[in-house]
This record gives structure tokens, C-alpha cells and sequence, in this order.
């Protein structure tokens, strides 16, 4: 099947300048006692947003093309994967697939896309050249979850219903293994290090520990409920994986293969990568529209990065830095500038006026309705509301 061209797109909708503007207003009431002043200031912003680009419904799974400069976005209700120009920030192409798309993995050295079709119960291996699928391959009842591994040549399959995970060859194609993991297998990731796979089971809360060399199951940790997605950071021995029923990450000390915090995140996360750096990882919050910047050293949550509705998948291009979320909500893939060298320092605070709780001094001011001169008792007992405010 080939693809349908494109020609409509959005450009920048963004920019951080606007974010930079500071305002202070103090508000006071004024009466016998003061009761205080409110000051807000907007510090630099902590993101970017690049473009917001129309790809289809329901866009799930994300993958990159450095090469050519394109990103691949799986459209779980459209059935198609749509192909975004990264440069011109529009989408070019769509490409039909198999049934309900949600996750996605671009391999360079065959040059092939590869979509998990959950209601096909198949893999659709799509060629990035002609934007053609070139073949389906059958695996378990509801695959929903892929990762890659670019070493051994081996893609690995989530299968949700069937509780199980498929091994697949991305060079002839054929599935090598199928292991047994658990109700609700989705999320996959892979601790080259340790050469582990860690199988996420959203509906048993655990995660299946998978020998990548002989592909079977050796360990099991449980995990939050709704437990959807995984990243490691292998110089650490942490994996971190998101909970999307409690709103939290569990950090997991793989040697020790046990949960050993809850990081608290925005509402409903879904979505979770590991930026290149290792010192932070992106959680994509479905019901807040954000992206939590979460601390890898210190488990705290930096910022939260707004984009699109209901936003799921979620990548950073590795030419350009640049996070690339799908947000199912409005059918759109965000494209954002984490703007954050490290961990932003607190907000100050501003002291307390002296005043605050104490009588203040006796003054006269022009009632500016009638044209009076009024003390500061007239004031009080009158109950008025005088508003200084300032911007710049």
C-alpha cells in the first residue's frame, strides 16, 4: 500500500521571549492592620515550543530518522504512521499500516519502520524509502509495546492480552522466541549492560526480567498499578517505571531487583524516555497536558513542559536535543526545547513586610470619587481597597 502525500503543516507557534517579561503588582487592603502584599515574578522560561503539527487520531508511538530528518508517528485510530518533516515542522505522508498502531521503532540499517498493531495482533514492517509495508508479521493477542535492539538485530513485542513477549529478527524477519511474561505485557526496555529485558505488565503491576542472550525469564518486581512504561539508565543499575494510576515513577535498583522510591509526577503519566545525558528523564502526563523533567540524581521533579492534549509517546531527536511527543488527545506531535541546564533553583520568596499584622501609621489620601480628603480611619471603617500596581 503506498502513501498518501501530504501538503498542510503548521510552523513555530511559539517562543520563549514572551515568557521573559517580568510583573510585580501589590495588592493591599487597607483597614487598621495591614494584612500583607502579593508579588508574582515570571522567571525565564524552562521550555520552548517549536511547533505543534497535525498527524492523525490517537498518535501514540514516535521514532526518529536523524538521516533524513523526518519522524515517524504511529496513529492508533487512523491505522496509518505519519510521516513529519522535523525541518519544515509539517506532515508529508501517511502510511496505512495494520489495526490500531500504538507503539514504534525506526531501524537505520534496514531502513525499515516497524509498528505494533494491537488490534491486528501483528507487526507491520513498513519500507522508510518507498513508504510502503512490505510485510506483516503475526505475534501474540494485542502487542502494544516494542523496543529495539540494535546489537543483537532483535525487536521485542509486548503482547498485552497474551501475556507474553515475541522475539523477532529485523533482518529475515521471523520470530525467534516467545516468552512467557505476564497479563498486560506492554512496555519493553533493555539494560545493554546487564543484558536485561524488562517487561513491563500493566494489568499484574510487575515487571518480567528477561535474559537477552537466552530469552528466558529469571526475576519479578512489583510495581504500581498501571504500570506502562520503562527506561534504564545502566551506569546507574536503575530502571525507572511509570505508575499511571498512582501519578509516580518507581526507581528500581535492578541489582537488587526491588522498587526503592515513588517519584511523584504529573496526573495520569503515560509515557517515559531517558534523555541522552542520563541526568533526567522525560514523563509524559496524559491528563495534566505536560512533561514532567524529572531529576535522575535527585528524584525531583524540575518543571513540567506543557504541550498537546493527552500527550503519550514521547523521544528526543538525537540530532538537535528537541523532545518529540504524541499527544492522543488532540492528534497532534508536539515539538519542544527542554530549556533547563540542570535543576532550576527555588523561587524567591519575598519578606514579609514589617507591617504585615501591625497597625499601620495614620495617613490622609483623596478619595478620588468624591474629591475628599480622608484619614486613614475614614479608610478603614469604609472598608476601601486601594490597588497599586506596577509592570514592566
Amino acid at each position: 500500500m503506498d502513501a498518501a502525500i501530504l501538503r498542510t503543516g503548521t510552523g513555530p507557534v511559539g517562543d520563549a521571549s514572551a515568557n521573559d517579561r517580568r510583573r510585580c503588582g501589590y495588592i493591599r487592603a487597607v483597614s487598621e492592620y495591614a494584612v500583607g502584599a502579593a508579588c508574582r515574578i515570571d522567571v525565564p522560561a524552562h521550555s520552548r515550543k517549536i511547533a505543534e503539527i497535525p498527524v492523525g487520531l490517537d498518535p501514540e508511538g514516535v521514532g526518529v530518522d536523524v538521516a533524513r530528518r523526518l519522524a515517524y508517528v504511529a496513529c492508533s485510530r487512523s491505522d496509518w504512521v505519519t510521516v513529519v518533516d522535523l525541518e519544515r515542522h509539517e506532515a508529508i505522508a501517511r502510511v496505512p499500516v495494520g489495526a490500531e498502531p500504538i507503539d514504534l521503532v525506526f531501524d537505520p540499517p534496514t531502513d525499515r519502520i516497524f509498528t505494533a498493531d494491537a488490534h491486528a495482533d501483528s507487526v507491520s514492517v513498513v519500507d522508510a524509502e518507498t513508504l510502503t509495508l512490505v510485510a506483516t508479521i503475526p505475534v501474540g493477542a494485542y502487542p502494544s509495546g516494542l523496543a529495539y535492539d540494535a546489537d543483537a538485530r532483535r525487536l521485542y513485542v509486548g503482547n498485552s492480552l497474551g501475556g507474553t513477549m515475541s522475539v523477532l529478527d529485523v533482518d529475515t524477519l521471523e520470530t525467534v522466541a516467545t516468552v512467557e511474561a505476564e497479563i498486560g505485557a506492554g512496555a519493553i526496555e533493555l539494560d545493554r549492560e546487564r543484558r536485561v529485558i524488562l517487561c513491563v505488565n500493566f494489568i499484574a503491576a510487575s515487571v518480567t526480567l528477561i535474559d537477552a542472550d537466552t530469552n528466558e525469564s529469571f526475576g519479578r518486581i512489583e510495581v504500581g498499578i498501571g504500570a506502562c512504561a520503562v527506561g534504564v539508565v545502566p551506569e546507574r543499575g536503575e530502571a525507572f517505571v511509570v505508575n499511571s494510576v498512582a501519578g509516580t515513577v518507581a526507581r528500581i535498583d535492578l541489582d537488587e531487583a526491588r522498587v526503592v522510591e515513588e517519584l511523584r509526577v504529573g496526573e495520569a503519566p503515560v509515557g517515559l524516555t531517558v534523555a541522552p545525558a542520563h541526568d533526567r528523564i522525560y514523563v509524559s502526563n496524559r491528563g495534566a497536558g505536560t512533561v514532567s523533567v524529572l531529576g535522575v540524581e535527585d528524584g525531583v521533579e524540575w518543571t513540567q513542559i506543557p504541550v498537546g492534549d493527552g500527550p503519550g509517546g514521547v523521544t528526543v531527536d538525537p540530532h538537535d536535543g528537541r523532545l518529540l511527543v504524541a499527544d492522543a488527545g488532540s492528534g497532534t506531535l508536539t515539538i519542544v526545547e527542554d530549556l533547563l541546564a540542570g535543576r532550576p533553583p527555588l523561587p524567591a520568596l519575598e519578606e514579609s513586610s514589617p507591617l504585615v499584622g501591625n497597625q499601620l501609621p495614620e495617613f490622609t489620601l483623596v478619595d478620588l470619587r468624591t474629591g475628599k480628603t480622608r484619614t486613614s480611619r475614614e479608610w478603614a471603617e469604609k472598608r476601601y481597597i486601594i490597588n497599586f500596581f506596577a509592570s514592566w
